[in-house]
């Protein structure tokens, strides 16, 4: 249960079932036994236009056109401003980038997003699913291919826009999800731990080994 609201983060070994269990959300699959609700309403019920509509979701793999940048985040945004596409640039620090493109939010950018990297591509997909201003955003390991510094700032600028707006996080990074309200751990497609980040460092599972790797990891990068 995610009350309304509230940000839920999902973490977990590769092959956890993590991506699996968002993609029953905006119906990409469908479960096979019992429901998947919102607001109380099977979301087989649900056209899947209108579903669709109300979800922001940010996958892993970030799908681009050959177009203008601006088009790319404001793809699915219909009637956007160019204000409106300008601020949720700035949301997900890729305004910066922008700024110092050929030709600005105009820049073409090829199939896939072939001329920009990996976190340029990441930041654009995020600054897209605010820009549609969704009742539940969901960011499938949104910020892996972006450094700590600039993964911060963007989740200082998100959290106001997540406010009062259902949130669901999947990352590696535990820095990603600690400030989460409910975190949640998969294990073989099943929930094994659940809490917040201090009850779950406590406990000594799953969560706090990831944890204790993930500060091993930084130690050993500043040397």
């Amino acid at each position: 249960r995610v009350p309304a609201g509230t940000t839920l983060a999902v973490v977990g070994y590769t092959g956890s079932g993590k991506s699996t269990l968002v993609n029953l959300v905006p119906r990409l699959y469908d479960v096979t036994a019992g429901q998947v609700l919102i607001d109380g309403t099977d979301v087989r019920t649900i056209p899947l236009e209108v579903l669709r509509s109300r979800i922001g979701y940010v996958q892993q793999e970030t799908f681009l056109f050959s177009d203008s940048i601006a088009d790319n985040i404001a793809y699915g945004a219909d009637n956007a401003t160019e204000q409106q596409i300008r601020a949720a640039a700035e949301v997900s620090q890729i305004g910066r980038d922008i700024a110092e493109f050929p030709a600005g939010f105009k820049t073409m950018i090829g199939e896939r997003g072939i001329t920009l990297s990996g976190g340029q591509k990441q930041r654009t997909s995020i600054a897209r699913a605010v820009l549609r201003d969704p009742r539940i955003l969901i960011l499938d390991d949104a910020l892996s291919a972006v450094d700590t510094y600039t993964e911060e700032e963007i989740l200082r600028r998100l959290k106001a826009v997540m406010k009062g707006r259902t949130s669901i996080i999947i990352s590696h990074r535990i820095s990603t999800v600690k400030h989460a309200d409910l975190i949640i751990v998969l294990d073989n497609g099943a929930i094994t731990e659940r809490g917040t980040h201090d009850e779950l460092v406590a406990r000594g599972g799953i969560y706090a080994d990831l944890y204790e790797q993930q500060l091993l990891e930084e130690e050993l990068d500043q040397l």
